[in-house]
């Protein structure tokens, strides 16, 4: 996203993690290359609390660090998945930080950068605007698109491989139900699986969505048991590897969603 607003104006690199983006940590040369930013842009402390130890001698290296995700409200894990904090329990696995996967809270990102980068940069203010209202504008025809086909869904629950796309959902009135939480390395518990099981069979759902980089070990337990078919969405955790906008990737996932909740 940060790319989208700044367009060719800025080198903008992003830290790559080869163990999943919930459990990575970052090196000490990714941390080197952070120092060495002008900027240092982060989702949220949900997601890379790791940042909020890097902060303090960030601000004194004059390093701008930004949230991107500021002064928006996360919503609570729901679904068969959700356990209460306690001995071993990390609060912040409680809240589910994908809100770039709703094209309406991905705009508001958007426009939190371009707000912060105007600040930073004011000789680029213009272009750094004008790249994110080209973004919201195309974001709010995504949301027109797709509203109305959803809204005709007669099924509004889909069943995921973890519980990325719970913003999605409530976009567009659909219900997800993940297989293990906001981790895709979080296994399920045997009681959530045959809940799980229990759910597909009673209400017919006829696919299980899984990501292309994770692995589908469990959802493949399930195929067997149920006779689901498997599909692909990309919860964008990692740089796409394809030559697709952010937006574009995002209506790849809401079209496979559509074709396939049936």
């Amino acid at each position: 996203m940060v790319k989208e607003v700044s367009g060719d104006l800025n080198d903008v690199r992003m830290i790559q993690s080869s163990t999943g983006i919930h459990s990575f940590e970052p090196s000490a040369n990714d941390v080197a290359a952070i120092y060495d930013a002008d900027i240092f842009f982060y989702h949220s402390r949900t997601l890379e609390s790791w940042a909020a130890s890097l902060d303090p001698s960030l601000q004194k290296s004059n390093v701008k660090v930004i949230e991107a995700s500021q002064g928006m409200e996360l919503d609570r894990v729901p679904g068969l998945e959700e356990v209460e904090a306690g001995p071993g329990i990390d609060e912040k696995t409680l809240y589910d930080p994908h809100t770039w996967l709703d094209p309406q809270k991905a705009a508001e990102e958007v426009q939190i950068i371009a707000d912060q980068l105007s600040e930073l940069d004011q000789e680029h203010k213009e272009n750094y605007q004008k790249n994110a209202q080209s973004f919201k504008e195309k974001a709010q025809k995504l949301l027109q698109s797709y509203h109305p086909i959803f809204e005709k869904a007669k099924q509004k629950t889909f069943v995921t491989q973890h519980t990325a796309f719970s913003y999605l959902a409530k976009q567009f009135g659909l219900r997800q139900l993940g297989i293990a939480g906001i981790s895709p390395e979080q296994e399920p518990s045997p009681r959530q699986l045959a809940e799980i099981e229990d759910f597909v069979n009673r209400y017919r759902v006829k696919t299980i969505f899984i990501e292309s980089n994770a692995s589908s070990k469990v959802a493949e337990t399930l195929v067997k048991s149920t006779g689901v078919s498997l599909h692909t969405l990309d919860p964008l955790e990692a740089d796409p590897q394809n030559d697709l906008s952010f937006l574009e990737n995002i209506e790849q996932n809401l079209e496979t969603l559509s074709k396939n909740m049936e």
